[in-house]
């Protein structure tokens, strides 16, 4: 597979919406955080798994970027792309999408493994590890987003 994963599809509800009309920029990470509880699950981090174990995701990092406004109604499709893992960190880049198929937002996120019967950071059990690895060498080939690991700057003269 040398695509991202489909991670989440979802209409913008009237909830949602702000007093510009459109979709709140708190609901953008809402969105974003749904699509990371989908990529979670397709990598067997699953509530049964986190019980069982307390191995778990924390989120320590984000950078989202929006880029064209979301009206009451439209439906989104987030796709997710894992860029790099260790043993105990996880860093993806999710983009979201219209029915159109143009870019709406992106966000890059960073995650650490943390045991919560532990509480501690914690190094990947062998099961992320395995679904982690699989993972990257799916994703391997794919393009390296443009604004990935750009943070926030002004240009100076």
């Amino acid at each position: 597979m040398n695509h991202a994963l489909n991670t989440l599809s979802t209409p913008i509800i009237k909830d949602w919406i702000d007093y510009n009309g459109h979709l709140n920029d708190a609901y953008y990470l809402v969105i974003f955080t749904q699509a990371t509880d989908t990529l979670q699950n397709h990598l067997g981090l699953t509530l049964e798994h986190i019980q069982a174990t307390g191995e778990t995701l924390f989120t320590v990092a984000t950078h989202l970027a929006y880029i064209q406004e979301i009206g009451l109604g439209e439906v989104v499709t987030v796709t997710t792309q894992l860029l790099e893992t260790d043993n105990k960190r996880m860093r993806i880049f999710h983009r979201m999408f219209n029915a159109q198929q143009e870019l709406l937002a992106t966000v890059e996120m960073l995650f650490l493994s943390y045991n919560l019967k532990a509480k501690k950071v914690s190094n990947f059990g062998d099961m992320m590890q395995g679904s982690l690895a699989q993972l990257e060498q799916q994703h391997a080939d794919m393009p390296w987003p443009d604004s990935a690991g750009k943070g926030i700057t002004l240009k100076r003269s």
